[in-house]
């Protein structure tokens, strides 16, 4: 079984951290932040089997609600 994070602030310090730790641990991550060029570079890093990138700033509620609406069935 494969287990499912959603990490917000995934685009630098704790959540990017966050991020690296549970992919190393065999999740896969749902990455959230505002800036899309630091999601994807986490992407990049640790692979887009492991890490889905979701470009919103969760204090834009109906912005999070539509990502989170958006995410691939499989995560």
């Amino acid at each position: 079984m494969t287990r499912t994070a959603l990490i917000t602030g995934a685009t630098s310090g704790f959540g990017a951290a966050a991020t690296r730790r549970f992919v190393a641990a065999g999740w896969r991550v749902i990455a959230t932040g505002r800036r899309a060029e630091r999601l994807q570079a986490l992407v990049d890093e640790l692979g887009a089997d492991h890490v889905h990138a979701a470009v919103f700033d969760i204090r834009d509620e109906a912005a999070m609600e539509a990502a989170l609406a958006a995410l691939p069935q499989d995560l």
